[in-house]
């Protein structure tokens, strides 16, 4: 068995083992879904900036963050009633953490066509380097924020 069969077995072990068989009844999960998540960036305007301008998020709060008094906390309606939040940590300067364990790889949101294809032409209109995987219709489509954080927009093709 070859290195990439082993991981295919692993996957299909895991699929035995927790998926669910058969039909799941609707309510069982007993948290609501996401309220927020919450990043670090390294400029707030520049942050700002692209979720407002390129990805047409809707800023909607501005807050102290409670734990870090020289931290600021914005907040992004992503739709659906969920919010992707922002810190600036000013006196930590700005470094970047190396991806590992407990790291996030990228944040997916969803879109309609329409809205999609408006990003998609938006992305190209600025310049922006961008990756597409489906078409300038529907699929997904790949950007980085100012602090590379990679952000994906998805039809759920």
């Amino acid at each position: 068995m070859g290195e990439l069969d082993r991981y295919q077995a692993r996957r299909e072990e895991l699929k035995q083992r927790y998926l669910p068989h058969g039909e799941v009844p609707a309510g069982t999960v007993p948290t609501a879904g996401v309220d927020h998540l919450a990043l670090i960036c390294s400029d707030l305007e520049a942050t700002i900036e692209f979720y407002t301008t390129v990805l047409g998020m809707r800023l909607t709060k501005i807050v102290t963050n409670r734990d870090e008094p020289t931290s600021t906390h914005i907040f992004l309606d992503m739709g659906g009633g969920n919010q992707l939040a922002f810190f600036d940590f000013p006196k930590k300067g700005p470094a970047r953490t190396v991806r590992g364990v407990g790291s996030m790889h990228h944040v997916a949101l969803k879109a309609g066509p329409e809205q999609y294809r408006k990003i998609v032409t938006g992305l190209k209109a600025r310049g922006l380097a961008h990756s597409l995987h489906g078409s300038e219709e529907a699929g997904s489509v790949y950007v980085r924020d100012p602090d590379q954080i990679l952000v994906e927009v998805t039809t759920g093709y």
